[in-house]
């Protein structure tokens, strides 16, 4: 899965040099009657994995979520405008073209003249992303090494402020292009950079992620994240404190972190080991599903080997569960529940994936088809279409997965394509290009032995 995919942004916004507010006459006065009698409240963020982000064309993200649950207590509307230049995000909310930032913003007494802070909905330590293997274990083994971080980031003030704590000596360099700090962690994990700096709440999904990343060492005590608004919007302040002081107190939110930041394994409890003749614990159960489908079995067993490895109680990030990793709004769809059965999940995961093939139907090789549904099951079909787009762009094949259309989903993860207008659905950070590659070496494999 993907996921995903967003992560983390803390901006140290630009601060006045005033010790109390000054009116801004260029901040355009919308509180929430304005938005009220707009019919819609309007989010700024960034596509991130803890902000907001796309998978399995639903909308995810821990704050959106906070988020969406605040817009349907007020009956409004949440529409979502996804902002590629970070330093545009404070611009558009005073120009009104949005009423919330939802970027993990953290608070410090620098920036709070600029923008109002929302009451705190989470807090989070900072924390120094680096390869598993000969690591360092303290701050101050930091000394004479090369930190990267993005522009007009609390990181960068973090990092300065330790240099004079400690006397040591740190190389700190911004990373061009404005990346987010995902795009960091995975220079980390490939090798092209040695540091970075996240929050900690991004960092423990990341280490999810990515194999050889570390994350234990702690910089910062935990600081407060919250969403930004306009100084002049008080009522929605007030309306969104209400609900955020309540909300963090609740089950809901509970179940919400324990979505994103704790979800379970998809280990299976007793590994299966396929051979000839036996390749599942389910073979007759895959077999069923199939029926007057097409699909070979053997192809939605790999599919239920990659999601879970066979285990039909499988959680993942954002509530995806079972066998194929249903999300929770999907599973309503067609009937599933974590409690049901294997069978009832894999007949519905074969619906699903019929559907989802049936809106590929313009590619005309049907193997190719199959790896757009397989790819689109993965990514959300948003991303795929993006991809589709810069493929003709490239002057590459829109109607061929391999080494045409995968080649150019992989450069949506680069700001300089993921900011073209032609790329609806933002940067992609996921990994369909090897779920799909891995999927099919599987299904070649399981080929080979039955």
């Amino acid at each position: 899965m993907l996921i995903l995919r967003s992560f983390v942004i803390c901006f140290f916004l630009i601060s006045l040099h005033s010790c109390s507010y000054i009116p801004d006459e260029n901040e355009k006065t919308i509180d929430l009657k304005e938005i009220k009698r707009r019919g819609k409240l309007i989010v700024l963020t960034e596509n991130s994995s803890l902000s907001y982000y796309e998978y399995r064309d639903k909308k995810l993200g821990f704050e959106y979520e906070i988020l969406d649950s605040f817009a349907k207590k007020m009956n409004l509307p949440l529409e979502i405008k996804v902002v590629n230049e970070s330093d545009k995000l404070v611009e558009f909310l005073k120009d009104g073209e949005g009423d919330v930032i939802a970027a993990n913003l953290c608070v410090s007494l620098s920036n709070v003249q600029d923008i109002n802070f929302t009451s705190s909905h989470y807090s989070s330590p900072q924390v120094l992303i680096q390869r598993k293997g000969k690591k360092i274990n303290s701050v101050q083994e930091l000394d004479k090494k090369t930190i990267y971080v993005r522009k007009n980031s609390s990181f960068l003030n973090r990092l300065e402020y330790l240099e004079d704590e400690i006397g040591i000596d740190i190389n700190i360099k911004v990373y061009e292009g404005d990346p987010i700090t995902e795009d960091l962690i995975e220079l980390v994990d490939e090798g092209k950079i040695d540091f970075t700096v996240a929050h900690e709440n991004l960092a423990r999904i990341s280490k999810d992620l990515y194999d050889n990343i570390d994350v234990s060492l702690v910089i910062s005590f935990p600081q407060k994240l919250a969403f930004g608004l306009r100084n002049s919007s008080e009522e929605l302040k007030s309306e969104l404190d209400e609900f955020l002081n309540g909300y963090i107190k609740s089950v809901a939110f509970t179940q919400l972190k324990k979505r994103y930041f704790d979800y379970a394994t998809s280990e299976l409890p007793v590994t299966f080991i396929p051979k000839k003749g036996k390749l599942t614990p389910f073979d007759k159960s895959f077999q069923d599903a199939v029926k007057n489908s097409g699909w070979d079995w053997k192809l939605l067993a790999a599919i239920a080997q990659k999601e879970s490895n066979f285990n039909p109680q499988a959680r993942g990030m954002g509530g995806a569960f079972g066998i194929i990793q249903f999300m929770p709004a999907t599973g309503r769809k067609y009937g599933i529940s974590p409690s049901s059965s294997v069978e009832q999940q894999l007949v519905a995961g074969m619906k699903l994936l019929g559907s989802s093939m049936e809106a590929w139907s313009k590619i005309p090789d049907m193997m190719q088809r199959v790896k757009f549904t397989l790819a689109s099951y993965n990514a959300g079909k948003c991303h795929i279409e993006d991809a589709q787009r810069l493929a003709k762009k490239l002057n590459l094949n829109p109607l061929i997965w391999d080494g045409n259309v995968e080649k150019a989903l992989l450069k949506l993860r680069n700001s300089n394509y993921y900011r073209l207008p032609i790329v609806k659905c933002g940067a992609y950070r996921g990994h369909a290009t090897f779920y799909v590659r891995r999927i099919f070496e599987i299904y070649n494999e399981y080929k080979a032995m039955y």
